[in-house]
């Protein structure tokens, strides 16, 4: 009788650790950075708008003579871009 609580009890405690070990996720690349994208246009770029290759798109803000800072555009419809996803920075240095 006592091993077969001892084993009960052994069974509840690997089942309620279960959970816990399953919530243990590997952590993901969000960052474009991560994922190899070039995250900021050159220098020379002169547009109001700029989209990363995954599809984030920024608009240029800063000023003049300054280094801009790219912020981004959640709903880009007016420039017929995606709107943006999870994995995109809210800003971007340039």
């Amino acid at each position: 009788m006592t091993v077969r609580i001892a084993s009960l009890a052994a069974l509840a405690l690997a089942l309620a650790a279960a959970p816990l070990q399953a919530q243990v996720q590997k952590p993901r690349a969000t960052a474009p950075e991560a994922q190899g994208a070039s995250v900021t246009p050159p220098a020379s770029y002169e547009g109001q708008w700029f989209t990363t290759p995954d599809g984030c798109t920024y608009s240029r803000a800063g000023a003049p003579g300054q280094a801009p800072i790219w912020i981004i555009v959640k709903n880009p419809r007016h420039i017929g871009k995606p709107n943006a996803h999870r994995g995109c920075q809210a800003m971007l240095q340039g």
